[in-house]
């Protein structure tokens, strides 16, 4: 029986190294990273149907948090350059690539080209849960289910880098951003998932979906940033979710997850 245990156990550390092993040798097939010296306004992320996923305009402070082992909202220690400068970044994983390798993946691209050290924490934060406005479960009338398929798949092969524009992301799926003094949100298909995920940047919190909705959502929201207040007829986030989406927004306290940055530099560009 000892024979056994020890055998048994000798086997799980083997599966277990190998497994270790194997996630960490995952890469990307594709990274390029272009730093943005022109002003744009608009900015945006989308999946294409080979898998690739295209950031348009983004700071390192704007997608840092997918190198994260565990999905994070908070990132602490970043540089000042992180939160100002704007880079374009393309990545493709590897077909059939999980969740869990895309976010290895991650942070070996970071470790590799920005010598990325990193560390998680736990420290209790207020989140919100995106949920269902209404008890009869309608939507909002600026929220409908879409047309498209966004399921990502091989398809064609990897596009171009074009700019994202807001009236291009009513056609596709993924979503762009554009505005200064308020804010405008467009998406010809996206997950519940994906829209709380975007809206945790506008309430500078974790946001969790709990609205039980499945599949695709086309939406548009033009709110006002919370640090400038309603702007004319423009609502802040909270009541345009509730009035445009028909859905809402609800307070509640939570132990989360926080990635510390030790250290980290310039992306290499390519």
């Amino acid at each position: 029986m000892s024979r056994l245990r020890h055998a048994v156990t000798a086997l799980l550390f083997i599966t277990a190294s190998a497994s270790l092993l194997a996630q960490a040798t995952l890469e990307f097939e594709v990274v390029s990273i272009k730093r943005v010296t022109e002003l744009r306004q608009s900015s945006g992320f989308r999946t294409l149907p080979d898998g690739s996923e295209v950031l348009a305009n983004i700071s390192v402070a704007g997608f840092v948090r997918q190198a994260s082992p565990v999905k994070v909202r908070e990132v602490l220690n970043l540089p000042d350059w992180a939160n100002t400068e704007r880079f374009d970044v393309t990545v493709k994983p590897p077909a059939g690539a999980t969740l869990e390798q895309r976010r290895a993946m991650w942070g070996a691209m970071f470790a590799d080209r920005m010598k990325m050290v990193a560390h998680i924490e736990q420290r209790e934060r207020t989140a919100y849960a995106l949920v269902l406005a209404h008890r009869d479960r309608r939507l909002g009338p600026d929220l409908k289910p879409s047309a498209l398929d966004c399921t990502p798949r091989p398809q064609k092969p990897l596009e171009a880098d074009a700019p994202f524009h807001l009236q291009d992301a009513k056609t596709r799926c993924g979503y762009a951003m554009s505005g200064t003094s308020f804010m405008s949100m467009a998406t010809g298909g996206m997950s519940m998932d994906q829209l709380a995920l975007a809206l945790d940047g506008a309430v500078d919190a974790d946001v969790e979906n709990r609205t039980g909705l499945q599949g695709w959502f086309a939406l548009t929201l033009t709110y006002a940033p919370l640090v400038a207040g309603t702007q004319g007829d423009v609502p802040d986030v909270f009541t345009a979710v509730q009035e445009q989406l028909g859905l809402k927004l609800e307070r509640m306290k939570k132990m989360m997850p926080v990635f510390v940055i030790d250290h980290i530099e310039r992306p290499a560009e390519n």
